[in-house]
């Protein structure tokens, strides 16, 4: 193989000095050179694609707009984690002001960390929905299939209302929402239910007891045809996209709603949140 590369090599500089004799007394130093190009052809392209391939992959990697949405790729085969920092998301945030005048908090921590601080007013706090211009987009009908997630911790568990997941448009969803597929909590009680509700009647599950300044994952899948909630990895409970509560006639939005349970300002902490759907 190295002999058939100096001949190559050899030939090319050949050809070259044969157009321009003037180069004769740098053959050595052109042979050289050449052979530095094909090595390093090689690390970029691993003899797997073309020179013109690899340098057009700005146009594949990166974050670009295409057939009226936004791709964003990145290779990164050595990271453990990779974020994106922005306002792309477009969040529709309503201020609750039961209790009194709010001063609530949603604050950026690091490492993309989500930090709520309710008003120090019972009932007071901030209700989150994705997709200010979108709107609803979620379908859940058959063959469609979702995934959300969530990490959190809350600092006193039996004294905030707190929901996360997907429902129809509202902007005080632990008042009553109609639709939806979502965890909640309410103040003087622990527990982290997961509910399936359709025109405003419910099914509540208890998943997780939680405990206060402690992250608890919660995850629900639906696969097409049913709904799986899991805690911290584990299978918990599964719903039939059969059942009566199963949301599969409204369109739904990503949501989250946290309020404080007494004029204290208690606090949530969202370590990521997650959320894709498929369609068909």
């Amino acid at each position: 193989m190295g002999l058939e590369k100096m001949d190559i090599h050899a030939d090319r500089t050949g050809l070259l000095i044969e157009s321009d004799p003037l180069l004769k007394p740098y053959e050595a130093v052109i042979r050289r050179r050449l052979e530095k190009i094909d090595k390093m052809k090689t690390i970029l392209t691993r003899n797997q694609t073309s020179l013109a391939d690899f340098a057009s992959g700005h146009e594949f990697f990166g974050l670009h707009f295409k057939a009226e949405e936004w791709i964003f790729r990145e290779w990164a085969p050595n990271a453990t984690a990779v974020f994106m920092i922005g306002d792309m998301t477009e969040w529709n945030i309503t201020v609750v002001e039961v209790g009194g005048t709010s001063t609530h908090v949603v604050t950026d921590l690091e490492g993309g960390a989500l930090l709520i601080t309710c008003a120090g007013n019972e009932d007071d706090g901030v209700s989150m929905q994705l997709g200010a211009g979108a709107g609803e987009n979620i379908a859940l009908t058959a063959g469609q299939c979702m995934y959300f997630g969530i990490e959190f911790a809350i600092n006193d568990v039996d004294q905030v209302d707190a929901l996360f997941g997907a429902t129809v448009t509202d902007t005080a969803v632990l008042g009553g929402v109609t639709d939806g597929l979502y965890f909640r909590t309410v103040d003087e009680s622990a527990v982290l239910n997961f509910v399936t509700e359709k025109n405003s009647v419910e099914s509540s599950t208890a998943v997780a007891t939680l405990v206060d300044t402690t992250y608890v994952t919660a995850e629900f899948l639906f696969d097409g045809e049913t709904v799986s909630a899991y805690i911290n990895g584990g299978l918990i409970s599964s719903t039939a996209n059969s059942a009566a509560t199963f949301p599969d006639d409204e369109l739904l939005r990503l949501t989250l709603e946290v309020l404080s349970g007494e004029a204290t300002a208690n606090t949530c902490t969202i370590k990521w949140l997650r959320m894709i759907h498929l369609t068909q």
